[in-house]
């Protein structure tokens, strides 16, 4: 089976429908130009300014010879210039490639080397390190704030069509050299109309935290709401990793709309819950990681007491970003939810056939938010962009790697990756089914189950996070009773808090690097 080739630079009349990003941005502008766009600590951008200051990148950009296709650098953090310079990039007629400064710098020189950029926007005398010392010699590095005066009204900037590409953002490189995922117009629209016809983004202006790294595809959901007229918030370094210092940002922001992963939501939510006055309105957006249970369960508590309202989205990069929404409510268990209008997930087998309810399948996204491929990897694209043999127009759908089921109930539960799949005593085991099994253990608050080696022997080494009184002779038990012995964990380990990655996921990696110490 072959996949589509990836599209090349559109052909036809071009695409300026309001549902495209630069035109929704514009469209906002014009009607709320003195609304605060952008807030970051004491400085105020409205949407006036925010206009014309990506005006001007892009006509900068546009006589550095930027213009379809053409992949722009931004080495840039979260900012206002951030903001200006992507979406100047887009009204160019490039595609944005984010660049977190905080990256090492072999890693960003391999990111460039390997999207074929020539021309970095970057900071001035606050970036972090000088361009030289990270860039080589050949590229183009620019400041998004030496942009120069706006374009002439006579001069137009050149219109945008819905297959034209939009941004590059490089996946994680824990299983090989990190991919960078191409993301055309059209998706990136039908994405962010998609979250508001679902009423996942709620109607009226909001007020949106932004805490991911620019470089995480969580990050478009935060920032982009600026092109429909949300005030977008920087949620600056410290707050990020300080829980009590996040919540105190939230509440003095009067934040309506932040997003966190699990393992951040575990530590805030119970402190937002005591500092938030009843009927706040903030909504947590919880992804990029399996909700455990007792999270869930403390969320929904939250939102019974009319407190604060939590969602839980599933999504991967190639899909722009999110899939699958759930409002997180009492008297369910964890699910994945309904898919956002307009796409279409899927559960096969590994013969492409659909399973049957409650069998273990693979999710598979169908839809207009589907990314191009990856960026000069063809044979890789074939390989995860499938097309969909149910429909009839040569359309495809992305193979996402993912295990869930369907449950008698209509839920989609979640069953971990189909790469965390190890082999036990000649059994094939995944990991997420045990993780889950042991997360409905009561105590139990977090689990993560790695392979380990035993005496020589493969087996498998559970770190759970507990509240207080729970033993590890009541987790086993449970186990006993959940899971067939070759599928049970041989070694325990408690930790106080599950290290983190910068992108705020378990770091797998630190865990396993501890599993021998203190397992019982």
């Amino acid at each position: 089976m072959t996949a589509r080739p990836p599209a090349g630079p559109p052909g036809g009349p071009p695409d300026d429908r309001p549902g495209l990003l630069p035109a929704r941005f514009l469209a906002t502008a014009s009607a709320r130009p003195d609304a605060v766009a952008v807030e970051d600590g004491g400085s105020r951008t409205t949407f006036a300014e925010l206009a014309g200051r990506s005006a001007a990148v892009a006509a900068r950009l546009l006589a550095h010879g930027v213009g379809a296709e053409t992949v722009v650098g931004l080495c840039l953090p979260r900012s206002a210039d951030f903001v200006a310079a992507a979406l100047g990039v887009l009204r160019a007629g490039g595609a944005f490639l984010p660049l977190d400064p905080a990256y090492p710098a072999d890693r960003l020189r391999y990111l460039v080397r390997d999207s074929g950029t020539t021309v970095v926007l970057t900071g001035g005398d606050d970036a972090p390190r000088p361009p030289e010392a990270v860039f080589p010699a050949h590229l183009t590095v620019l400041s998004p704030a030496d942009a120069g005066p706006p374009p002439d009204a006579g001069t137009p900037l050149p219109a945008i069509g819905s297959g034209q590409l939009a941004y590059v953002i490089y996946t994680s490189g824990s299983t090989g050299r990190p991919k960078g995922v191409q993301v055309e117009h059209g998706a990136l629209a039908a994405f962010l109309a998609g979250l508001e016809a679902a009423g996942a983004v709620r109607p009226g202006p909001a007020r949106v935290g932004w805490s991911a790294s620019p470089s995480f595809d969580a990050s478009l959901q935060q920032w982009a709401r600026v092109c429909r007229g949300d005030t977008v918030v920087i949620v600056d370094d410290l707050a990020r990793r300080v829980p009590q210092r996040l919540v105190r940002a939230v509440t003095e922001a009067r934040l309506t709309d932040l997003d966190l992963t699990p393992g951040l939501a575990e530590l805030t939510a119970d402190r937002l819950a005591r500092a938030l006055p009843a009927g706040s309105g903030l909504r947590l957006w919880v992804g990029g990681e399996a909700v455990p249970p007792a999270l869930w369960r403390t969320l929904a508590g939250h939102r019974a007491a009319g407190v604060l309202d939590a969602v839980n989205v599933y999504g991967t990069t190639e899909t722009t970003v999110d899939s699958l929404w759930a409002p997180i409510a009492d008297g369910v268990e964890p699910h994945l939810g309904t898919p956002l209008p307009g796409q279409t997930v899927r559960l096969l087998d590994d013969r492409l056939r659909p399973v049957a309810v409650g069998e273990p399948g693979e999710l598979y996204v169908a839809g207009p938010t589907l990314a191009r491929g990856y960026l000069g990897r063809p044979g890789l694209t074939a390989q995860r962009f499938l097309p969909d043999p149910w429909a009839a127009d040569g359309t495809r759908m992305y193979r996402t790697g993912d295990r869930a089921r369907r449950t008698p109930d209509g839920r989609l539960e979640f069953l971990g990756r189909t790469d965390h799949q190890v082999k036990v005593r000649g059994y094939r085991v995944e990991l997420g089914e045990v993780e889950a099994a042991l997360a409905e253990c009561p105590g139990v608050l977090e689990s993560v189950v790695l392979p380990h080696t035993q005496g020589g022997v493969g087996v498998l080494a559970a770190c759970l996070r507990t509240a207080p009184g729970t033993s590890l002779e009541q987790v086993r038990a449970h186990a006993a009773l959940r899971l067939p012995e070759w599928m049970r964990p041989s070694a325990y380990r408690v930790v106080a808090a599950m290290p983190l990655t910068p992108a705020g996921k378990i770091d797998r990696v630190a865990l396993g690097a501890g599993v021998g110490a203190g397992a019982h």
